[in-house]
């Protein structure tokens, strides 16, 4: 009972988010209200989803009919896991959009119409991961996709974002096509739109029906997923958004993604064969090594987290992809263990991936530019926001204590087993080719986010925005601060979620995770595979960090301290300016030149020569990478620009033609229908 008042109170709350803006003119009551109404709902979410794991799944019937069937909300584990993600997340990104939408007050009906947008899209995300009817399911996530492309056309006036938004919804809808296909070639199976009947019916679809719709589901949701070669429209659409909307969509939208893929591989589709694990380690690896390298080269900083969750992302696939092979091969602990990680990084992405957009967003709004060229000695005007960033930082790479570490060292964990479930020297070489570039973009990670962080906080100020930043509201602050201390909290303290993610793999044909994990302490996370045992007991690391971080304050001090004096560095007489700094792109250039092959960068010098050949010339340097998946679609898009064209010239709006046209294919169809 008090789950489903609690639903209700979460519907209420983002209504009247919805409707708020347009009961009033003052866009600053607008902003409490609308944002303030999404915190509660996004608290009342993570309360539904508590009660759930304490009390068991519940099934609500709605009043609605589609189809002559009932549309149900189920709140299962797996749902229930992933509207925690969203409600924590959510919640931390609606206190944060209270401070940084003031600068949007000023736009009048446009800031009350996103105000508006921005609760329906949370709304549209928590139904997403509620509603267990395919009919349904596909309304909310057009939904999603509808509000979301909305967002990122806010500033349409921008022609960047005009396309980053089309360029999004091309392919947001392209997926969608892909989802439809698979939900209907199981309702035809099954002979009904509900969840519940096709998760049932699961052991009796024949093999080629399973192998389609493992393919489409792939395709339609990797799609908004953002994985390689589906990504195109990531890196665009989530820098032109604003950034509370980015670090939802970054965070949590691509997510209900890995939700669809959960809710089809571990219910509707059961075990399946060992080749599906593989084609998903395929993509999840060249995911995870081609979006570290395009976000290491980029030099807008919103950018490069967007290709950073096209990384994050296929390391959320290597988890699932080796789940399916496990199960596949019958080792249902490892399956467990896969899984474990793949939905463990999912909750942790979720939440690193918005605080570093939050930490983008302040930045952008204290310095007006997202060029990381142009930043520098942020550390000193903004010191809370360049800790919150440095904490999410080493948390996305995967640096002890924080949360990132976790999850990384189970999918580590899980691929190490890999090779006794793969047949053959290729299997079991390709095992060791797939743990050898994992740490590779871990490695590669680490280097991209020293250069974030080092160029756009550290040194000094490059440019006359850096130098006149100032820190960023308390609102924006204290929603950073959140997820900082849950990147911390989650690192060291994995039992919970660990306890809560044996809930939702309970029961999932393939896959035992009673075999896997047990024993588990508030300190550690074991895993017992048959084969191999492991701890992990990140307090014990925390502490013997601490511990060591005493020793050596104990002996400086026991030592002496010298007596200093400050003064600028040394540089053979000059005194140091930003010029002598090193750039984000000599930063990279040593990764650029040893991949260059994959990147192609693309280099161009202009000279400004004077008479005097030794001084008075100016040098520039532009350099851009180009994505190597875009040469893909622009045959595509050509094809259909002229179909387009076509379709175009017989549109000559004479009525007689038309009729004409009609009256052909009606011959047609009569001359078909009778068998000639």
């Amino acid at each position: 009972m008090i789950v489903e008042l609690l639903l209700y109170f979460l519907m209420v709350f983002f209504i009247i988010g919805v409707l708020s803006p347009f009961l009033t003119g003052k866009n600053k009551i607008v902003n409490y209200v609308a944002h303030g109404m999404a915190a509660l709902g996004c608290l009342a979410a993570v309360l539904c989803a508590i009660i759930i794991f304490n009390n068991g799944k519940i099934e609500l019937i709605t009043p609605l009919t589609m189809f002559a069937e009932p549309v149900y909300i189920r709140l299962d584990y797996l749902a229930a896991y992933f509207l925690l993600i969203i409600g924590v997340v959510g919640c931390a990104a609606s206190v944060y959009a209270v401070g940084y939408s003031k600068e949007y007050l000023g736009d009048g009906c446009g800031y009350r119409v996103m105000a508006s947008l921005y609760n329906a899209f949370l709304l549209s995300m928590i139904l997403v991961v509620c509603v267990s009817h395919i009919a349904a399911f596909v309304i909310v996530w057009e939904l999603m996709a509808l509000t979301s492309f909305l967002l990122v056309n806010y500033e349409h006036k921008k022609h960047d974002a005009r396309k980053a938004a089309f360029i999004y919804i091309v392919m947001t809808h392209v997926g969608t096509a892909f989802i439809i296909t698979a939900f209907f070639l199981l309702a035809n199976k099954a002979g009904s739109l509900d969840f519940l009947r096709l998760m049932q019916t699961a052991g009796t679809l024949d093999t080629w029906t399973r192998n389609a719709v493992f393919l489409c589901a792939l395709i339609g949701f990797g799609a908004k997923a953002g994985i390689i070669p589906l990504h195109i429209w990531l890196p665009r659409a989530h820098p032109a958004a604003p950034s509370h909307v980015s670090a939802l969509m970054s965070g949590v939208m691509i997510k209900t993604a890995i939700y669809g893929l959960c809710r089809f591989y571990l219910g509707f589709l059961g075990t399946g064969s060992v080749w599906w694990g593989a084609v998903i380690l395929v993509l999840a690896i060249v995911s995870s090594v081609l979006g570290v390298l395009y976000a290491l080269m980029e030099h807008d900083i919103k950018r490069l987290l967007a290709y950073s969750s096209v990384e994050n992302i296929g390391i959320i696939l290597l988890g699932m992809g080796a789940g399916l092979v496990f199960s596949a091969k019958g080792y249902g602990g490892l399956a467990a263990l896969a899984w474990v990680a793949a939905l463990y990084h999912a909750l942790n992405h979720a939440i690193f991936k918005s605080l570093l957009f939050m930490g983008a967003g302040a930045v952008l709004q204290s310095t007006h530019t997202k060029d990381i060229e142009r930043l520098g000695g942020l550390i000193r005007k903004m010191p809370y926001t360049a800790v919150w960033f440095l904490a999410g930082a080493a948390a996305i790479s995967a640096l002890p204590p924080f949360n990132g570490f976790v999850s990384e060292w189970m999918t580590f964990q899980a691929l190490f087993y890999l090779p006794q479930s793969m047949a053959g020297a290729l299997g079991k070489l390709f095992s060791a080719f797939l743990l050898a570039l994992l740490g590779l973009t871990g490695a590669l990670a680490a280097a991209c986010f020293v250069k974030a962080f080092g160029i756009v906080f550290l040194a000094k100020p490059r440019s006359v925005q850096a130098e006149q930043a100032k820190e960023v509201n308390k609102f924006m602050l204290v929603s950073m601060a959140m997820l900082s201390g849950l990147c911390l909290v989650l690192g060291l303290w994995s039992e919970p979620v660990i306890h809560i993610l044996k809930q939702v793999l309970s029961g999932v044909a393939g896959v035992d995770p009673a075999q896997a994990f047990n024993g588990t302490t508030w300190y550690a996370a074991e895993v017992h595979t048959g084969v191999a045992n492991g701890s992990l007991q990140m307090p014990v690391v925390a502490v013997l960090l601490l511990v060591g971080a005493m020793v050596a304050w104990l002996l400086y001090r026991l030592c002496g301290r010298e007596q200093v004096h400050e003064g600028e560095t040394w540089t053979c007489g000059n005194v140091p300016t930003a010029r002598m700094e090193y750039t984000a792109t000599g930063f990279s250039k040593p990764i650029r030149l040893a991949f260059k092959a994959i990147l192609r960068p693309q280099h161009e010098t202009i000279a400004d020569l004077t008479p005097n050949r030794y001084f008075g010339r100016r040098l520039s340097y532009h350099m851009s990478i180009v994505d190597i998946f875009s040469a893909i679609y622009r045959p595509i898009n050509s094809e259909i620009i002229h179909a387009a064209q076509f379709m175009k010239a017989i549109q000559a709006g004479s009525v007689q033609l038309y009729i004409g046209y009609i009256t052909v294919i009606t011959v047609i169809a009569l001359i078909l229908s009778t068998g000639w």
